[in-house]
């Protein structure tokens, strides 16, 4: 493996088999210059680059900050050897870009509001929990304090990156959707609903399995006729709140739920209700 450019003490664009490829590990291009060997059993990720155009992840890591590349270098080895991460070249290169961007707001005194952060503390929990961890390795590296929105971000980044098929983007799109039909019935029954209970989270665990359902064309068991009816009657605010939700969410992202689910919507939704909340007025 041959040194091409240094883009920082932990990364190199090497050639390697004939190939220009990104190589990254602890320390590999310290003191290194063009046409310098790196020793392989050092290098933690290859990446190939495509010659045809300027790579992103390549330009990144040139132009971040070397103790910023060096933190996240050290978070990223942490997760994939303390955690067992198996990360994809794709899934890595994503996260890393997030981290960079996240030194750079604390750096800079931005803060980011993070709206989803109940569902997703709620839907991603093993990711938020691994995210926090993030959050207190950083905050020791740095001095700087992880608030609880961006650690919400970095947890949807952590679950794409542990899952096949998946990014960071399609999961933000997924909470929205769950949000934006919480909002809908809140907005419909003049209400907060209570997000720190058992009761929220079992709704939005529903809905997340309601919408997926929805995105891969599946079925759910059908509500009895006489519970639909008993609802109906008895809880007719709930059931107008979960079809108006279930409505608009068909005329605005195309997804088709069955009435039944209604149903099963409207009895959290209910439970929720019953549970105390806050009315807007």
């Amino acid at each position: 493996m041959i040194i091409q450019k240094v883009l920082n003490h932990n990364a190199a664009i090497i050639t390697d088999n004939e190939e220009e490829k990104v190589a990254i590990g602890s320390g590999i291009a310290f003191h290194k210059k063009q046409n310098d060997k790196i020793n392989p059993d050092k290098v933690e990720k290859l990446f190939v680059l495509h010659n045809e155009q300027s790579d992103p992840f390549a330009d990144l890591l040139a132009s971040a900050n070397h103790e910023d590349t060096n933190t996240v270098q050290e978070v990223m080895s942490w997760l994939e050897t303390e955690q067992n991460m198996s990360i994809n070249n794709q899934s890595y290169a994503l996260l890393f870009d997030h981290l960079i961007h996240l030194m750079k707001r604390l750096h800079q005194g931005k803060k980011i509001e993070n709206h989803l952060l109940q569902e997703i503390r709620t839907l991603y929990y093993d990711s938020f929990q691994a995210a926090e961890k993030i959050g207190e390795k950083l905050s020791g590296n740095t001095g700087f304090v992880i608030s609880q929105d961006e650690i919400g971000f970095l947890a949807m980044h952590l679950y794409a990156a542990g899952k096949k098929k998946t990014t960071p983007s399609s999961i933000q799109q997924h909470t929205e959707i769950l949000n934006f039909m919480i909002t809908t019935m809140e907005e419909e029954l003049n209400t907060i609903f209570p997000r720190h209970t058992i009761a929220y989270e079992g709704l939005v665990s529903h809905l997340h399995v309601t919408v997926k359902a929805a995105e891969y064309g599946e079925d759910l068991t059908k509500a009895p006729p006489e519970m639909i009816e008993m609802m109906k009657s008895r809880y007719p605010d709930s059931y107008k709140a979960a079809e108006k939700a279930v409505s608009l969410l068909k005329s605005r992202f195309g997804f088709t739920i069955l009435q039944d689910e209604n149903i099963y919507i409207a009895m959290h939704v209910q439970r929720l209700m019953s549970r105390g909340f806050t009315n807007q007025n």
